[in-house]
């Protein structure tokens, strides 16, 4: 299994792989084609939970999300004013496949949000999430993947105020 990540991973760059080192072998024996294209040559496709448990904690999620990943109804501590004096209000969000959580989200969405900070509205995260601009399509998904095989948490987390993108007066609007 390691070895056909690596040949899916470099498939493109050696030129010299058949197209079934990117399948998965299927219950019933045959293969099924994962698509590699030369803009994505790590395969979103073969992104594992496993990939995606250990990002979760390389990149220290759990400390604001929590070992469940269902968030907060706490607002985090220590946590600074912007230059303007504007309070900073943080609940970090249920990432569960609840709907409480990113249920409705697409992967695709879940994964924009974790590296440009961009909602499934088109709407800016609070500037003080961490954003992966260059996190790998097979890192990104592997945290896609992790999330949405996590136990669900319905658990409704208070909206966050971190001024400009959300304002108290926001805070009273659905999420």
């Amino acid at each position: 299994m390691i070895l056909r990540r690596t040949v899916c991973a470099t498939a493109f760059v050696l030129a010299a792989v058949s197209a079934w080192a990117c399948g998965d072998d299927t219950p019933s024996g045959g293969t099924t084609q994962a698509s590699c294209p030369e803009e994505n040559p790590e395969c979103k496709e073969i992104a594992t939970v496993e990939a995606g448990s250990q990002a979760v904690v390389k990149r220290r999620c759990v400390e604001c999300h929590g070992q469940d990943m269902s968030g907060s109804t706490t607002m985090l501590s220590g946590i600074p004013n912007t230059i303007q004096g504007d309070v900073v209000e943080l609940y970090p969000p249920n990432l569960t496949a609840d709907d409480t959580g990113v249920g409705k989200w697409t992967d695709d969405a879940l994964a924009l949000a974790i590296r440009t900070g961009i909602d499934e509205e088109s709407q800016a995260l609070c500037p003080q999430m961490k954003h992966f601009s260059e996190m790998t399509d097979f890192e990104v998904y592997s945290i896609v993947k992790y999330l949405r095989d996590i136990p669900k948490v319905q658990k409704q987390v208070p909206r966050s105020v971190c001024p400009p993108t959300k304002t108290k007066e926001q805070q009273s609007l659905p999420r």
